[in-house]
């Protein structure tokens, strides 16, 4: 490889309204952690993707030259966190840096992961093609494994390459001197970053991560994110951690183009305006604005509740009232291990008033017949009009209800898939109020939406997310309260 030349930060952008086509900027980011752009690594991997005819971008060469710092013939960085919205490049990045740990630094055992399998083979197959077809990498190449779970690349100098489950158990045993993680913003628990982190507990190696941005399950990211912006206020309390974030400010709308170069630092190179219309038109608003524009937006992000509905909808104080009309839903989680019951009430300015009323959990299986006690009393004590149910998973309940008197009405099915398109009405046009109880806030903000085969759409529980009883029991609850006369029938008299 050819010696190794001096880089130097990127300049200032310039605004996207005076350029012409390709609309090529040199963006810095809009979030970093304080750095030096004066790194003999960080030239060392820029030259390396140059010697392959790959030359980093601005952006990505940026990040390299402060990632790479080295003090005390150590890593100065322990985690390097680059976030930048979709196809501006970060596989490229990540497959320089696997390369250059490879071919250069003596990387005994790299490895990586992603919550997507997908998405980790993305940079594995970006690492082999090059290794295969290109000469000078070629000739280093010992083996390639590409069996299913054994993805693994093995140099000539004995270092390796491999693919590790993003699990507790998929790093068991490995000594790693550097693991890179795509899209850590997948990463809803604790458990595979705790355990990838104890690879490079003896060997002092970094974690390298990349990701757009996230959405509230993404705890890992928003941790990491948390320490970023701290360290960026507070320069030198954090300093094992870079973190560098293309992002459009969050005061920025959608068809800003100003937030486009920010949060597109590859913008004119490999994404140009022309595309990023065309996303603009065709994308769900939150997929937008994480995907194109890695803002990060309440909830999750395939949520079915336009942005900022829920909250909106607060009202400070609202409490049950007695004597109003009152319509209950029960649901029950499918594996039983939950349950939550809320109520809707009609108001005088023609609003609905959303209530949690009470919620259950259990190791093993909740109790029916407790539930149904305490849903009867609930009911008599406000005269609810009904209360609806899932005959898939709160039958049992709704049986003793009826036995006891209670009007009961099934809402499963077409029903369900009805009662949640009532529930986006009555929430995008603010005739729903709610007083911000947290849990039934997390529940409404942990679903996520699937279509159905007839062309409707109902809410499920957002992938790695908690229970969304509450948010399923508020979308029965609404339904009953928004018909002309109530529906609810007794049955199993």
């Amino acid at each position: 490889m050819s010696p190794a030349k001096p880089r130097t930060a990127p300049k200032r952008p310039v605004p996207v309204d005076d350029l012409v086509p390709p609309y090529v900027l040199e963006t810095p980011p809009r979030i970093e952690t304080p750095a030096t752009f004066e790194s003999e690594r960080g030239a060392e991997l820029a030259q390396l993707a140059a010697d392959l005819e790959l030359p980093l971008l601005p952006w990505q060469e940026r990040f390299a030259m402060a990632a790479c710092q080295r003090a005390d013939d150590r890593w100065t960085y322990r985690t390097a966190a680059a976030v930048v919205s979709r196809q501006n490049g970060k596989t490229h990045l990540l497959r320089m840096r696997i390369l250059a740990g490879l071919l250069l630094w003596d990387e005994k055992l790299i490895i990586a992961t992603a919550q997507s399998r997908n998405t980790a083979l993305e940079t594995f197959r970006a690492v082999t093609d090059l290794a295969e077809q290109h000469p000078k990498v070629a000739r280093l190449v010992r083996n390639i494994v590409r069996s299913y779970g054994r993805e693994e690349i093995t140099l000539t100098n004995g270092c390796r390459y491999k693919i590790v489950a993003p699990m507790s158990g998929g790093a068991r045993g490995l000594t790693a001197s550097l693991v890179v993680i795509d899209e850590l913003r997948e990463h809803r628990t604790d458990e595979a970053w705790a355990a990838l982190g104890y690879t490079t507990q003896t060997t002092g190696g970094p974690t390298w991560v990349s990701s757009n941005a996230g959405d509230s399950t993404s705890v890992v990211l928003n941790r990491i994110r948390e320490r970023a912006l701290a360290s960026a206020s507070t320069p030198g309390s954090d300093p094992s951690l870079y973190y560098a974030e293309w992002s459009a400010d969050p005061s920025r709308q959608p068809d800003d183009r100003q937030g486009w170069a920010e949060a597109n630092p590859a913008l004119g190179r490999l994404i140009d305006v022309e595309t990023l219309e065309s996303r603009h038109k065709s994308d769900n608003l939150n997929t937008f604005r994480t995907e194109a524009l890695c803002q990060w937006v309440e909830g999750v992000i395939d949520s079915p509740w336009p942005p900022e509905a829920w909250v909106d909808c607060y009202r400070a104080g609202l409490q049950i009232e007695a004597g109003l009309p009152t319509f209950l839903a029960i649901d029950v989680t499918p594996d039983r291990k939950h349950a939550a019951l809320v109520a809707v009430q009609q108001l005088d300015d023609d609003k609905l008033a959303a209530h949690l009323v009470d919620t259950w959990d259990a190791e093993g299986s909740i109790d029916d017949l407790q539930i149904a006690g305490t849903v009867a009393e609930v009911a008599r004590k406000l005269q609810a009009r009904s209360v609806a149910y899932d005959r898939w998973t709160a039958a049992g309940i709704a049986s003793r209800l009826a036995g006891a008197g209670i009007p009961v009405g099934d809402c499963s099915g077409p029903a369900f898939s009805q009662a949640c398109d009532e529930l986006l009405g009555a929430m995008s046009s603010k005739r729903l109020a709610h007083a911000g109880q947290e849990v039934l806030t997390d529940h409404v903000l942990s679903t996520a939406k699937k279509y159905t085969s007839d062309g409707g759409w109902r809410i499920i529980r957002a992938k790695s997310a908690g229970p969304v009883a509450a948010a399923v029991a508020l979308a029965m609850a609404v339904h009953y309260a928004v018909q002309p006369l109530p529906r609810a029938t007794v049955i199993f008299a």
